[in-house]
Order: C-alpha cells, then sequence, then structure tokens
C-alpha cells in the first residue's frame, strides 16, 4: 500500500510540475507579453459643459484640474482600463427653490473602462469607416465611482456614468478627446441626467 501511496505522490509531483509549467507558460503567452504591449495614458478633461453651466479646467487660478485628471491602460488600442480623479455630483432639488447644481460632492474617485467600438478587424469593409477613419476612434465609455466624500445615502453603482467619446491622434503622442456622458440611472438626480459634455486633451506615456 505504501509502494502505491509513493508512486502516486511520485506521479502527481511529476504531473503537477509539468503542468504547472505549461500554465505559467500560457500565462506569459496569452497575458503577461500582451500586457507589455499596451501603452499607459494621460488624459485632462480641459472644459466642461453640462446643463448650460461651462467650465474651464485649466485656469491658472483654481486647482480643479487636479479633479479632471485620468490616467488608464491600452490594450490593444481598444480597450483602456483606468482611475480618474473626477468627482461625482447630484443637484440639490427642493420643491420651491431653484436647483443647486451640483449641490452635493458624492465620490471623490472614478474607475473607468473605454472601448473603442469599431476598432476590431471585422469592420474593416464597412465603406463608411474606409471613407471617414475618423469613426474608428469612436469609443463608448463607462465609469463608475469610489471614495465616499460626505455622509450620504446614495451608492456607487447609482452614480455609474455611461457615453461615448472620440479621441484622435494629433501628434506621435499627443490626442484630443471630446466625449458625452450621462448618469445611467438619472433617478439619483430626480431624473435629470446630468449630461457632460468634455473637451480635453490626452499624452501617451510610454
Amino acid at each position: 500500500m505504501k509502494k502505491y501511496n509513493l508512486l502516486f505522490l511520485l506521479f502527481f509531483a511529476i504531473a503537477n510540475q509539468a503542468l504547472g509549467q505549461g500554465i505559467l507558460k500560457e500565462i506569459k503567452n496569452g497575458y503577461l507579453d500582451q500586457l507589455s504591449q499596451g501603452q499607459i495614458i494621460l488624459k485632462v478633461n480641459a472644459a466642461h459643459f453640462e446643463n448650460g453651466y461651462a467650465r474651464n479646467l485649466v485656469n491658472p487660478s483654481t486647482d480643479e484640474v487636479l479633479n479632471n485628471i485620468s490616467v488608464g491602460y491600452i490594450f490593444h488600442d481598444a480597450l483602456t482600463l483606468g482611475v480618474s480623479s473626477m468627482n461625482s455630483h447630484v443637484d440639490i432639488r427642493e420643491y420651491g427653490v431653484e436647483p443647486v447644481h451640483n449641490g452635493i460632492t458624492l465620490y471623490s474617485r472614478n474607475i473607468f473602462l473605454e472601448y473603442s467600438i469599431f476598432s476590431a478587424n471585422r469592420f474593416d469593409s464597412v465603406d463608411v469607416l474606409n471613407s471617414y477613419p475618423i469613426l474608428r476612434n469612436i469609443y463608448f465609455s463607462i465609469s463608475r465611482p469610489f471614495g465616499k466624500i460626505r455622509v450620504h445615502n446614495f451608492s456607487e453603482n447609482q452614480s455609474i456614468r455611461i457615453g461615448f467619446g472620440l479621441r484622435y491622434k494629433i501628434f506621435k503622442r499627443f490626442n484630443a478627446d471630446i466625449n458625452y456622458n450621462r448618469l445611467l440611472d438619472a433617478e439619483i438626480n430626480q431624473g435629470h441626467s446630468k449630461g457632460i459634455l468634455s473637451l480635453g486633451f490626452g499624452i501617451i506615456l510610454f
């Protein structure tokens, strides 16, 4: 019996080593090598247009620009995953009182994902994309906040924002960026989606 146990342990050790090497090799070839091919982008929103309120965020007299910085990792020129310093707000709306725009600040950070919708090879035969290649730079975005600033009853999932954007390369590492996003659940802001049009730029760090 002990002999069989010893043989079983020996077989298990050999199989585990071979399988383990195979898994490690697969992870390296399939994931780590792909990660090394990505790029890191730093993005800054220079101006916001929200519900009739326009804000210039790069005014040297304010530090608001610090709340509009995003850092992301670009996978295969298609998927960007990152973190932003943008705050999440809701308006104060009371009966008989004028709404206070961005009256409550909910969260101080966001995890975001951006996906270039038409980057896949299957869209190569689409005539309009070949005629207007800038359209290939359209991306879908979704962001979920975190980092609660004050006591409130609004959850992170209630504050999720979705939207679309267009990123266009101007120089080798410098991109112009325009995007629009809104609340996924407008009920958090009493039915108002708080749509925001943002103009900014992105720099590919490396």
